[in-house]
């Protein structure tokens, strides 16, 4: 299906995305949206936008507890509409319709966003974790998009690999290198047993287990850290393994290997860590579906098609594949 034409429209989409499960842990509302139109006189570009001719002549606002914006599957990502200087964080559904603002511009204007740094929200989709920069000082920052405010959780600086307990109450993360919990209910910010990795770390559903990426395959650790197996995939070391994502069922990884003659997407059963399914492939890695042993291919497909700049537009494309060689589009 097409997530998107012209790609000027959503070009830092390929920065950050990720896959949102619809569903909250509070009673939902009705449908809401509110709209800020914008001066179509003043934006003349507009009109290049046929296939989404709601973005952006009107921003409709995410609003928690919706329940008909949550009734499917959403995707996040950053982004900054023209007329704005600043980016900010969107959801869409996944053909690219519907898209929402979920945070105010107002707040990276004092929180600068690092968005190579991947936000991550909570399983009930009231939070999102958040690694930035308040007055050129490092920090780890909840927005809560009911109370629509941000909520400090510590300083500190690199890489924060942010994952979630299922119950939505905690947030672990990485600062300067130190593993944290951030209790959510009660603001506590506690020190957890260090778990190292070469690229990633997810805690696995069930929150019993993780699972680290090494530089050639993956160990699982318990929850106290205690390291229970590695795993070794046995690639030449000079490939580059990135890219990673376990399904939302735990079952799979994903990722992609590069500096080889051409880059490789791969699935691996994580209980049988065998490479179970490797095609030849570019783009920026893959997101799974909610559907059980399915995931979503991102992809992007040039066209030889014009604009009126004389630029070439592009398709953005989200195909749904099952973990066998059957494709569906």
């Amino acid at each position: 299906m097409t997530f998107l034409k012209n790609h000027s429209v959503l070009c830092a989409l390929s920065v950050c995305f990720s896959l949102l499960l619809s569903g909250c842990s509070e009673p939902l509302s009705q449908s809401t949206t509110n709209t800020t139109a914008v001066d179509v006189a003043k934006y003349p570009w507009a009109k290049e936008h046929k296939n989404h001719p709601e973005w952006p002549l009107e921003i409709r606002e995410e609003v928690y507890g919706d329940a008909d914006a949550f009734s499917t599957p959403r995707l996040m990502f950053w982004n900054k509409y023209k007329g704005s200087e600043v980016r900010t964080l969107w959801s869409s559904k996944l053909d690219g319709s519907d898209r929402r603002r979920i945070i105010p511009e107002e707040v990276f204007q004092k929180l600068e966003s690092i968005s190579i740094h991947a936000p991550a929200r909570s399983p009930d989709n009231r939070y999102i974790a958040i690694s930035g920069y308040i007055n050129d000082r490092a920090t780890r920052q909840l927005y809560d998009t009911k109370e629509k405010k941000l909520i400090s959780m510590s300083g500190g600086g690199g890489y924060p690999w942010f994952n979630w307990t299922s119950d939505s109450e905690n947030v672990i993360f990485y600062s300067d290198g130190k593993n944290f919990n951030y209790h959510v209910p009660t603001g506590e910010l506690t020190s957890r047993p260090q778990i190292h990795h070469s690229g990633a770390a997810f805690l696995l559903p069930g929150d019993k287990e993780f699972l680290a990426i090494k530089h050639d395959g993956f160990w699982i650790h318990k929850f106290n850290g205690e390291v229970v197996r590695k795993v070794n995939f046995g690639f030449p070391r000079k490939w580059r393994i990135k890219n990673h994502r376990i399904s939302p069922d735990g079952k799979y990884l994903a990722f992609m290997t590069y500096a080889r003659p051409k880059a490789h997407f791969h699935w691996v059963n994580i209980a049988n860590p065998e490479i179970e399914h490797s095609e030849e492939g570019t783009g920026g890695g893959v997101i799974f579906s909610s559907d059980e042993d399915y995931q979503l291919d991102y992809r992007i497909k040039h066209s030889q098609e014009r604009d009126e700049n004389g630029f070439y537009l592009s398709e953005r494309v989200i195909r749904t594949k099952k973990h066998t060689n059957r494709c569906a589009y």
